[in-house]
């Protein structure tokens, strides 16, 4: 059976990670299916599932979260992993500041993944991609005053390295 890669974007950077970690998994072998959210009809036909989702004010889209809901039951019986897309890490400020909003933004996360589905096999906070294009003015100098960056931070190397773990701990479970 294929691995699924499922993911909510908002403006298509977290469609992207996904699109990424397919691609790295099926040249590592295996098959793979990846859609968004809203075009899985049910995770039965997976041997395991990536799931992910864009983060707005320290939440996943509504998308991620009532695909979530829906299929508690079939993820809780195979492996699963968790990954969201988020801006904190590209608040330019001081250190303790900025690893203190990546922290609070990660923990939120996992808090409300972990209510729905506690055997997650792992969760990463990766860095997103925003040029402030959808937003307006008063919200970019919003950002802007806390410290926000907008731009591309997304950083494959490390994108990769989360793949590649997923696709060694399949393999050791020969899937």
């Amino acid at each position: 059976m294929p691995i699924l890669v499922a993911y909510a974007t908002s403006h298509g950077a977290t469609r992207e990670i996904a699109d990424h970690i397919a691609s790295r998994l099926h040249a590592d072998g295996f098959a793979v299916d990846c859609r968004s959210v809203d075009h899985v009809f049910s995770v039965e036909n997976y041997s395991a599932v990536i799931l992910g989702s864009a983060v707005q004010g320290n939440k996943w889209l509504v998308d991620a979260q009532k695909f979530l809901d829906v299929e508690a039951m079939g993820l809780q019986m195979r492996p699963t992993w968790t990954f969201s897309v988020g801006m904190a890490r590209t608040i330019k400020s001081t250190k303790w500041v900025r690893d203190r909003a990546v922290r609070r933004e990660s923990q939120d996360i996992e808090l409300s993944i972990a209510r729905k589905l506690p055997k997650v096999r792992n969760h990463h906070l990766f860095a997103g991609m925003d040029d402030g294009s959808e937003m307006s003015q008063p919200a970019k100098f919003l950002w802007s005053c806390m410290g926000g960056r907008f731009g591309d931070y997304r950083d494959w190397n490390e994108i990769d390295e989360w793949a590649d773990l997923i696709a060694k701990e399949l393999k050791m479970e020969g899937i």
